[in-house]
């Protein structure tokens, strides 16, 4: 019988400062420190001892280490908390506790949130869960990062800039929505795929200059 996955509700999380807390010191909890601290998360980490590999993420990162075993009061505050020691009972308790987002490494199912496959790629990011395919996960997101390429990335950038542009023109928030639905469009991106990104961003210079000229036009 398949499981149903229940985790239905994907979410881009702002962690900038925020207090995250791992208990665990092994190499799973290693992995989780690092993330937490590249988005932006301040981290503490719980455990009576730590691997080498956590020590070295936690100077690198400048992280808070407590030699302590769990107690609830290192959850005060905690926007998000993984229960991350070797030991399925105190996840289990830790999980309970946790008044805030909570991911249990050993019963995933538990857990209020899931951390699923990602990867990043300028300022694109893409994140893909199977519903507990980790091998089937793995073969998807290779396959994705070879279309989300270092090419993609840069033509987001100038995307982004050409918006910026797009939005001191004269125009309703409609006009401009519908400017770049017939703007931006499959052709554009196959151009920028098939190593011909000067020839798309032409286009959209193009359209832009035309989008101008009727702004103007109309507003005699």
């Amino acid at each position: 019988m398949l499981i149903d996955n229940n985790f239905r509700y994907p979410a881009m999380l702002r962690l900038q400062n925020r207090k995250c807390v791992i208990i665990g010191g092994g190499q799973v909890a290693a992995r989780k420190l690092s993330t937490l601290c590249q988005a932006g998360a301040k981290v503490t980490v719980v455990a009576p001892q730590f691997c080498a590999l956590l020590l070295e993420k936690a100077q690198k990162f400048s992280c808070t280490l407590i030699r302590e075993s769990y107690k609830k009061d290192f959850l005060t505050n905690a926007f998000i908390v993984i229960a991350a020691t070797d030991n399925a009972a105190i996840n289990r308790q830790i999980t309970a506790e946790a008044p805030c987002l909570c991911n249990n490494i050993t019963e995933p199912e538990l857990s209020n949130f899931t951390v699923p496959a990602s990867f990043t790629e300028g300022n694109i990011s893409v994140a893909l869960a199977t519903g507990g395919m980790p091998a089937f996960t793995r073969i998807l997101k290779q396959r994705l990062q070879q279309v989300i390429t270092p090419e993609i990335a840069d033509f987001n950038e100038f995307l982004h800039k050409q918006r910026l542009v797009v939005q001191q023109i004269p125009s309703t928030p409609e006009q401009r929505t519908a400017f770049w639905r017939q703007t931006l469009t499959d052709h554009i991106v196959n151009l920028v795929a098939a190593d011909n990104a000067a020839q798309a961003k032409e286009n959209i210079l193009d359209a832009i200059s035309s989008f101008r000229t009727q702004s103007q036009n109309s507003s005699r």
